[in-house]
């Protein structure tokens, strides 16, 4: 089974997701704007992992630091990429279209998402599905994350990002 990632606002969990389907999503989103990507993977990776992979020095920063490595600032942008590029991209798609079939992975979506380069380079992921990442699937997750980022906004407070 694949390990989970889970985003927590005042310790209630409020999204959980596969890790393979972290990085189909975030790659999903790195298709269409790389820079952009980039923000949403801050968004959606604690301060220690974000250090460790990008080879930034910890100082005082260990793996129990779970808080959300992108400033809450920056959510807004996070969200306006999802509502004004990613969202309108994917509805003009066939709703039940596995987006798999269309990337031309290969064999291991872990190798091909460490081809892309950027933020990949950090990935370990294991024992992925490549299958079930429709158009649908795709559409809800995003509205799903805007909405956390949104309640994060609202509430001007920090959140978490664990995986286990």
């Amino acid at each position: 089974m694949s390990r989970r990632i889970e985003f927590r606002i005042d310790n209630n969990l409020k999204i959980l997701l596969n890790f393979d389907d972290y990085g189909a999503i975030l790659y999903y989103a790195y298709t269409l704007n790389q820079n952009l990507a980039l923000q949403l993977y801050k968004a959606m990776v604690s301060e220690y992992y974000y250090k460790l992979g990008a080879n930034i020095p910890l100082e005082e920063v260990t793996e129990t630091d779970i808080n959300a490595y992108l400033s809450t600032n920056n959510l807004p942008e996070v969200n306006t990429f999802i509502n004004n590029q990613i969202l309108p991209s994917l509805q003009t798609l066939p709703i039940n279209l596995d987006l798999t079939t269309t990337w031309n992975i290969g064999i291991s979506f872990e190798a091909f998402l460490m081809q892309q380069g950027s933020f990949f380079n950090y990935f370990n992921i294991d024992d992925i599905e490549q299958d079930g990442f429709t158009v649908k699937y795709f559409i809800d997750v995003f509205i799903q994350l805007r909405e956390f980022f949104e309640e994060v906004t609202t509430k001007n407070t920090t959140y978490t990002i664990s995986i286990n």
